[in-house]
């Protein structure tokens, strides 16, 4: 009988996709304004940085003996993924100022959507 074995999905290449999006497009941001262009690079990281926690923790176990400890590492890094974002945007709130928001939240979005089509064709793959 042939074992088919699943392997880890790259998901930390969606990562580098991103910083490779985000970087030029802070870099790009400067010619605006600097406050606009580390908002954008904070708004970038405030999506990238939660959802590299949760990939850690979702697919980092493997295999179908481990479906319960699985599951409980996909709630771990969900909840993980939310607190992070939370506590990311209030400190950004609290602690950087001057901020251009819509910089922030558009670069958030950006990032979102550039996670969920990287996302779709790197596991595609």
């Amino acid at each position: 009988m042939n074992q088919v074995s699943i392997q880890k999905p790259p998901v930390f290449k969606v990562c580098l996709i991103q910083m490779s999006i985000l970087l030029p497009m802070a870099a790009i941001g400067l010619g605006l304004s600097v406050t606009f262009s580390y908002s954008l690079l904070l708004g970038g990281l405030l999506q990238i940085i939660p959802s590299a926690y949760f990939a850690y923790f979702a697919f980092r176990i493997v295999g179908a003996a481990h479906v319960n400890f699985a599951l409980q590492q996909i709630y771990r890094g969900e909840m993980g993924k939310f607190t992070l974002t939370l506590v990311g945007f209030a400190l950004v709130f609290l602690l950087v100022k001057p901020l251009h928001s819509v910089a922030l939240f558009s670069a958030f979005l950006a990032m979102t959507f550039v996670y969920w089509v990287a996302s779709a064709k790197v596991i595609h793959r």
